[in-house]
Formats: structure tokens, sequence, C-alpha cells
């Protein structure tokens, strides 16, 4: 059985995850909002607006100042200001660059300047440089600065938290997730082994109260469903015992006799006693023998072979080798108690096929008996029911066939289903999972 986790957004683990992920992510979403919009912006505006009163207070300083002292001024706000006045256009850079801080400096130039301010940008040695053009008294200088001035790298930023974020919610998320879908995926599998009649190793009862009360509960269940099987095995083997006791003192009586007995009265007498020991038979390896048994390689021509062998009215014809892992004792049973159900209900032949697959090997039982009636047909996989309602044993049978073949199937995983065969009759097919586990429709199934 599968241990590795999926994520299915069916599954309790998907679902959980999926769910934490929306809930972190949109917090943080909000978180980040929240922090742009009352911290981050209010702080860029800020600084932008500082920016452009320096940018504009320097460009109108200079024409202040007399020629000679100009050249100093420049070199000093260069150095300090890390901005920088010229009389000529730079040389614009034709490529777009994404810089939403230029937006916010130009906002600020437009309401010093009383007019609308465009920014254009260039490339000089390597560093990105922003420039607006300013009127000072009818003179146009050009007023710049370089992207490194700021020192910010808000994109970087962005891109680092967004990936811290991802990682944390993620890790976060699939921690929690995990610890809440593991003990129930735990209890599934266990569940799901308990209704295949295996018995599963106890759940830990650890974790969360609800979890660790839960898998108590579970393991406490499974006990008693064990001791429950153990005791009626027990129960039908004293009663097995105890019946056979007086049968054999019976058996002994009517064989002491006296000779003047009818011997049609003697033959009857050992015919019921004959029955009962057979129907006590029958009851005692219901009780005891179902179950999943060892899987083994084997061809299924060679079982077929082994159940249709000597029986006149069964018609069957070995094809080519068909492999499988099968418990072979259970197939057997379950095919000779097909068998034996069809010739019963049926005087004519009874035909057995093998079919490879895909998806995986069938072995169908069809005969040309008066078929299934709708409203029988979930009462024919129940204990000591018989489609004919008589309790003579040439009519029928004890109405444990079915049922043995029934739980056989749900027990070692495989899939029974009985239907109507066209033109009359029953179709009676077991499909064999090679291999391991069964999926959902494993048991018996009954087609219209």
């Amino acid at each position: 059985m599968s241990r590795r986790r999926r994520l299915v957004p069916g599954t309790l683990f998907g679902r959980a995850l999926l769910t934490l992920i929306f809930t972190f992510g949109l917090y943080a979403i909000i978180t980040f909002g929240v922090i742009a919009i009352y911290a981050l912006v209010p702080v860029a505006q800020r600084s932008a607006t500082d920016l452009a009163s320096i940018m504009v207070l320097s460009a109108r300083t200079l024409q202040q100042l007399p020629p000679h002292l100009r050249e100093d001024y420049r070199a000093k706000l260069a150095g300090e200001y890390q901005i920088r006045l010229a009389e000529e256009r730079p040389v614009a850079d034709v490529h777009r660059y994404f810089f939403p801080y230029q937006s916010l400096v130009e906002e600020a130039l437009s309401e010093r300047l009383g007019r609308p301010a465009e920014m254009i940008t260039s490339l000089a040695n390597g560093d990105r440089w922003f420039w607006v053009e300013i009127d000072v008294e009818g003179q146009i200088l050009w007023t710049g600065f370089p992207r490194g001035r700021l020192g910010t790298r808000p994109l970087q930023g962005l891109m680092v938290i967004v990936a811290l974020a991802v990682l944390l919610i993620l890790g976060t998320t699939i921690v929690l997730a995990g610890r809440l879908a593991s003990p129930l995926k735990r209890l599934s599998e266990a569940a799901e082994q308990v209704a295949f009649g295996l018995s599963p190793h106890p759940l830990p009862e650890t974790g969360p109260a609800e979890l660790a009360n839960l898998a108590r509960q579970f393991n406490e269940t499974d006990r008693q469903i064990r001791e429950l099987l153990a005791n009626r095995t027990l129960l039908l083997t004293g009663i097995s015992h105890d019946l056979r006791t007086p049968l054999t003192r019976l058996r002994l009586a009517v064989a002491m006799l006296p000779a003047d007995r009818p011997p049609s009265l003697v033959a009857r007498m050992e015919r019921d006693i004959e029955e009962m020991n057979a129907l006590i038979t029958q009851a005692i390896e219901f009780g005891k023998s179902l179950g999943a048994g060892r899987r083994e390689e084997i061809d299924l021509n060679a079982i077929v072979e082994d159940v249709t062998a000597g029986r006149a009215r069964v018609l069957w014809h070995r094809g080519n080798p068909c492999p499988c892992r099968v418990d072979t004792l259970a197939l057997r049973r379950i095919l000779g108690n097909l068998v034996e159900n069809a010739l019963t209900y049926s005087s004519g032949l009874v035909e057995v096929r093998l079919d490879r697959g895909p998806p995986s090997p069938r072995v169908s039982v069809l005969d040309r008996g008066p078929g299934i009636p709708l409203a029988e047909r979930e009462a024919i996989r129940s204990s000591y029911y018989r489609l004919e309602l008589s309790r003579s044993r040439r009519a029928g049978g004890s109405g444990l066939g079915l049922a043995v073949a029934h739980q056989l199937a749900q027990d070692n995983h495989m899939e029974l289903r009985l239907g109507l065969r066209p033109g009359g009759g029953t179709i009676a097919s077991i499909r064999v999972v090679d291999g391991g586990r069964a999926d959902a429709s494993s048991g018996a199934t009954v087609d219209g």
C-alpha cells in the first residue's frame, strides 16, 4: 500500500495545504500592502519631495553665483549631493527603464516648477542618470542625479521578500497539513485493511488529544473484532464437536437396527445423518477458512483445469499461459463454488472462460439457468440465502456458496461480478488484481 503523500485537491492533505496557502498568502499580501501604503509610499514621497527641492534650489543657486564660483559649486554638488548641473541636453537612453521612484520625483518637480516636469534617463560610465529640464530666469539647466544616489533596490527586495514568503508559507503549511493528515491517512489505511479482513498494526496513540483518542478507540475496536472472530471460530468448533458426538451415536444406532427394518427407512436415516454432517462441515469451513492468504505466481489455466476436471457438463478450453500472483486456494474455492452453483441451477452446459485482460485477468462462469431475479440481486450474497426456497439438498445447496465466494473475493482483493447472460442465464466472473492492492470496487457487485 503506497505511503507516498499525494497533493490531490480532493484529499485531506491537499485541501488543508491549499487552505493554509491561500490563508497565509492572502495575509502576506495584505500585510505587504498595508506596509507599502502606510510606510513605504509616504517615505518615498517625502524623499522625492526633498530631492526635487534640492534639484530646483541647486539650479537657481547656480544662476545667482558669480561665474568664477560656479565650477566649484558644481563640483561640490556632485561630490556631496551627487547632483549635476549641465547647460546641454544629455543624450537620452532610448530604452525604457522601469523605476517607480521616477514618477514621484516628477510629481514633486511639477509642484515646485508650476508646470509638468518630464524626466529623461541616460547612461554614463555604466551608471543610470535621471535628468529634468529647469528654466531659471530664461536659461535652461539640466539637473540630474544617478540611480545609485538612492541606494535602494525595490525590485530585488520585493523578489527576496516574495521568495522568502513563498518558502515560509509552503514549509509551514506542508508541516501543518502533514501533521493533520498523516494520522488520518494511517487510520484510513488501517480501516481499509480491516475491511479486507487483515489485521493492521496498532496505530500510534500520539499527537493532538482528539487524534490520539481516535487512534485509541480504533485500536480497541480492532482488538474487539479480532477477539470476536476468534470466539466465532472457537464457538463453531465447539458446536461441531458437540453436534457430531450425537450424530456418531445416531449413525451407530442406525447400524445396530434389526435386520427386519425396511431398507428404504434405513437409507433415508443415513442420508439425513450425512446431510447434517455436510452442513456442519460447510458451516465450520465458512467460519474459519476465510481471509487473505499467501499469494504465489501461477498460471490461471492450471487453477481452472483443476476446478473443472471430472465435471461432465463443464465446457473449458485451455488457452495461452496467463501467469498471475494470486492466492490459489482462495481462487480455487471461489471458482469451485461458482461452477457448483451454475451446475445446480442449470441443466445444460456450463462454460468457463479465461480472459487475460487488460486491465487484469478475469475468469467467467456462464450457464443457461433461470438467471438472477432483480429483487434477489443483493440478497444472494447473504449467508444461507438461496434462490430456491425449499430445504431439499437435491434442489439447492446450503446457501453458503456465494457468501463464501463473496467473502473470499473481498479478503483477497478480487472483484466478483454477477450478471445476466445474453439469451438467458447467469454470468459469474472473478477479476484477479495482480500483485496487491485492489481498487474501490473490490468485493462483489451485481450487474444488470
